[in-house]
């Protein structure tokens, strides 16, 4: 009788041939897996070596160098513009108040107001100190006194106003209407004066000229309101 455990066994042996097919495949199947591991690889970013880095972080250190050094090249130029601007506009301001004040004696004594005199007079006296003060800073500083004077464009509007404040003083004297003009031209100059010592004081850090500049613009503002009082009693 034959043992059916044999032929059950039997039944389930995997043929020869589908073993040799199925070691085949898996041939292939390993083959392609290299292949396409390879195509990952030439695909992949080659990574920098050390001595790449480091060329490229000179670089951007060098460039930033270069910025660096042209902003302080830029930065020491508008230093250099700012403090040349305020020398000019400290000058004109020393021009200002003496050309003014020449004007002031010249023609205060002229005047029919007791009340405008006396401003006239203040005036006077609050610009004489600051061009005294004005003189000896820069003298301190080793400046001459023919360094101060203006040049340029500059001089040439500083005479052509001073010319024509003089002209319009000069005409309302002899049309006997000073009194008028003289409150009119002289608030107008006050006006001119405040901007300039404004201008300074924005504009500068130097403590010994802010110690004669900002008095000076406080001295100024006070008569500005007493001549704008004079020119409007009713208000």
């Amino acid at each position: 009788m034959r043992d059916t455990r044999d032929g059950g066994l039997a039944r389930h042996r995997v043929p020869k041939s589908s073993i040799i097919l199925a070691l085949l495949c898996y041939n292939v199947f390993m083959d392609s897996l290299e292949y396409l591991n390879q195509i990952s690889k030439s695909n992949r970013p080659v990574k920098k070596s050390s001595g790449d880095v480091s060329k490229t972080t000179i670089i951007k250190i060098a460039a930033g160098g270069i910025v660096l050094f042209v902003l302080i090249i830029a930065f020491g130029s508008l230093l250099g513009n700012l403090s040349s601007k305020v020398g000019n506009t400290t000058k004109q301001l020393y021009s200002r108040t003496d050309q003014v004040n020449s004007t002031l004696r010249t023609y205060n004594k002229s005047l029919k107001s007791s009340r405008l005199r006396a401003i006239g007079s203040s005036l006077q006296t609050v610009l004489t100190g600051a061009s005294n003060q004005l003189k000896d800073y820069y003298s301190n500083k080793g400046t001459k006194s023919e360094d101060l004077k203006l040049t340029g464009k500059t001089a040439e509007e500083e005479e052509s106003l001073v010319s024509n404040l003089n002209l319009s003083l000069e005409n309302a004297k002899l049309n006997g209407i000073l009194d008028r003009t003289y409150d009119n031209q002289i608030n107008l100059q006050v006006s001119l004066l405040l901007s300039l010592t404004s201008q300074v004081i924005s504009r500068t850090k130097d403590k010994k000229l802010l110690e004669i500049v900002e008095p000076l613009h406080s001295s100024l503002m006070t008569i500005h309101e007493n001549l704008e009082a004079y020119s409007n009693p009713g208000d």
